[in-house]
């Protein structure tokens, strides 16, 4: 009975451990952060915003040691380009918590811009967005800002 028991204990481990030796491990490939994105469109409540010209030229820049840029243009009230926030700094990416993280320094004080995102891919970056609203409504409208790399 105990050479039958031990028999059946090391079949086990045998069989064990060659399905291990057989299993293909998953790796998931994370898209690459680095290059130029530049806004192109923005989703809210299932339908699609065009942007105009000038907030077109915005961007999201990040170097391969991550040093970059944060660009936000906008029209102002008498329907001219201005550049509204402009950042030069070093980026961190968060994969866990999906943050793209941006510090600077700013009069001699060092700053953060958080950029929450959404969905990433080789081609395309989606940050939520309060900056803007779609819907004549008061208040921010909570949108995706679509980014397409350059």
């Amino acid at each position: 009975m105990r050479l039958f028991i031990s028999l059946f204990v090391i079949m086990t481990i045998v069989f064990s451990c060659s399905n291990d030796d057989n299993r293909e491990d998953t790796i998931l490939e994370t898209p690459d952060i680095n290059g130029v994105w530049k806004p192109t469109r923005y989703e809210y409540k299932g339908k699609t915003y065009p942007l105009t010209d000038c907030e077109k030229k915005g961007q999201i820049l990040v170097n391969i040691n991550f040093a970059g840029i944060y660009e936000r243009y906008g029209e102002n009230t008498s329907g001219n380009c201005n550049l509204f926030d402009s950042f030069s700094g070093s980026w961190t990416y968060d994969k866990m918590n999906k943050i793209l993280t941006l510090t600077y320094n700013e009069n001699g004080t060092a700053k953060t811009l958080k950029k929450q995102i959404e969905d990433f891919s080789s081609t395309e970056l989606k940050i939520t967005d309060t900056s803007k609203d779609l819907d004549n409504v008061p208040g921010n409208d909570e949108a995706s800002l679509v980014f397409t790399k350059q």
